[in-house]
């Protein structure tokens, strides 16, 4: 019997294939999502990647209640228009509000502090995306350099679903529209297009590739500068690669993840795009603080993910061990020091950052230490004379009174 059963198809195997190859045996995909055929299994844990998938959930809910530990592992960032849009549709259910499971393993802060503003308090796992650590441990450098000597390789991307009605998806089309009228104009930049739902046809412009996962993206995003792209998880993995990469978003909703560049209307792509061929330093700088709030990524993940299913399985047995009414929960199982600190990052460079200021540009530390004790010395002496001049002006007759008197004065004319 698998001690871990995983709701699944062979659609969501990019998923799990971390955990596959490391629990082997005890792992078990099953994609017959009934509760009496997963309940057959007899496992420890079931995982679901989403809930609001009506029959996902009813399973969920039934592990829940026959008290089989549960969890969800997010895959995805959350996106407004999914979240409030999509369940304005009779045929769907909310998502994450509230979360059925008893642990959601998150992607990182952000989405964890999103899910407990939701009332989630308690559930949340800061857990990272194991199928993205091969990705973290290359480290990549952020690409800072200039594009002068040759086009710069623009990919722009659009996410999975394009909008959740047809006024969304028409807005959609327009911000891709209005960008590609400007790069038509742009004989320094080559554009290479994912644009989905078939968008890429209205737009009259060819689809370099058709899938957004997996080793086809990888090598794409390998050869390109830059990304343009809607809201989407795709985001995560441009940053990882070090690309600058803008958030293409007419519908000017609330971001849960945020870039260093935005584009609302035509009148901004030009200044994005010139930004993406010669990028600041401080917007790549703030780009990797919005990867690493929305993205634990500064470890690897599958560890933080078989300690956290580990540690499941073991209270799970204990409650049936011990016989105990309820299967519950410590508040958090991974209590990371990692995670309550945003570290500096490795590229912050204020010689970069301030190029014109005179002291950050100096490199010469030995001169520059001498200065500094030589200041310090000057300072202090200046404080000498400033304690014996203050002396010798308190020691003249009738200072003090005439302090009093102008101190007073400067009460009543206040009031």
């Amino acid at each position: 019997m698998p001690e871990i059963v995983v709701l699944g198809t062979e659609s969501t195997m990019h998923h799990i294939s971390p955990m596959l190859e490391h629990f082997r045996e005890r792992i078990l995909i099953e994609p017959d999502w009934r509760p009496s055929v997963i309940a057959a299994h007899n496992p420890d844990l079931v995982i679901t990647f989403e809930e609001s998938q009506s029959e996902r959930g009813l399973c969920i809910a039934e592990m829940a209640k026959h008290q089989i530990a549960t969890l969800l592992m997010i895959d995805g960032i959350p996106e407004w228009r999914n979240t409030w849009s999509r369940a304005q549709l009779p045929s769907e259910r909310p998502t994450n509000q509230p979360i059925i499971a008893h642990k959601v393993a998150c992607l990182g802060r952000a989405d964890a502090r999103l899910y407990e503003s939701w009332g989630n308090v308690g559930k949340c796992e800061i857990v990272g995306a194991p199928r993205f650590d091969p990705l973290i441990e290359r480290n990549i450098p952020i690409r800072i350099a200039p594009i002068s000597d040759r086009p710069m390789r623009l990919l722009i991307m659009t996410a999975k679903t394009p909008g959740f009605t047809p006024e969304e998806i028409g807005i959609t089309l327009t911000s891709l529209a209005d960008t590609n009228d400007i790069l038509n104009k742009r004989e320094d930049i080559q554009v290479i297009w994912r644009a989905t739902e078939g968008l890429h046809k209205q737009l009259g412009v060819k689809n370099t590739f058709d899938e957004a996962v997996g080793k086809e993206l990888y090598e794409i995003l390998e050869w390109v500068d830059a990304v343009i792209t809607t809201p989407s998880t795709a985001m995560l993995e441009a940053m990882l690669f070090g690309l600058p990469v803008a958030l293409l978003d007419y519908h000017n909703c609330p971001h849960y993840m945020p870039a260093a560049w935005r584009i609302t209307c035509k009148n901004q792509i030009t200044s994005v795009l010139d930004d993406l061929k010669n990028v600041p330093l401080n917007r790549m700088l703030y780009q990797e603080f919005c990867l690493h709030d929305a993205l634990s990524c500064r470890t690897l993940s599958l560890p933080n993910a078989i300690k956290l299913i580990e540690e499941m399985i073991r209270i799970k047995r204990n409650r049936d061990v011990n016989d105990l009414e309820e299967l519950t929960f410590p508040h958090r199982i991974l209590n990371r020091p990692e995670e309550f600190v945003s570290w500096p990052s490795e590229n912050f460079c204020l010689k970069e950052l301030y190029p014109s200021h005179p002291v950050f540009t100096r490199q010469d530390l030995v001169t520059m230490q001498s200065e500094l004790d030589a200041a310090i010395k000057t300072i202090d002496q200046l404080k000498e004379q400033v304690k014996f001049l203050e002396n010798r002006l308190h020691g003249i007759p009738g200072y003090k009174l005439m302090t009093r008197i102008i101190k007073s004065f400067r009460k009543r004319i206040s009031r």
